[in-house]
């Protein structure tokens, strides 16, 4: 199994419930996982909030995590997937 650490994007769909942060963040701090990036706000759907979370971790902590925000009683829909590392390429003049 490979345990090496890559950059992931969580993107979880919630209800409209105050305090939703918090609890979504206490997964994170009960695991000791650094979050990269967050980032909270409406979605496409009305009264849907849509978390995008970027973590550094190995896949099967991903899952994990991913796995006990969907197990949140306000959570609808939680995905994850690896982030692309992109390339620049510079032209010269």
């Amino acid at each position: 199994m490979n345990s090496e650490n890559r950059e992931y994007t969580i993107t979880a769909y919630t209800e409209d419930y105050l305090g939703l942060i918090g609890r979504i963040n206490a997964i994170f701090s009960r695991r000791r996982i650094s979050i990269v990036n967050f980032n909270a706000g409406p979605s496409e759907i009305e009264n849907v909030k849509k978390f995008v979370i970027i973590i550094r971790e190995p896949e099967e902590s991903v899952r994990k995590i991913t796995q006990q925000m969907e197990k949140q009683v306000d959570v609808l829909e939680v995905h994850y997937h690896k982030n692309p590392y992109l390339t620049a390429i510079v032209h010269a003049s």
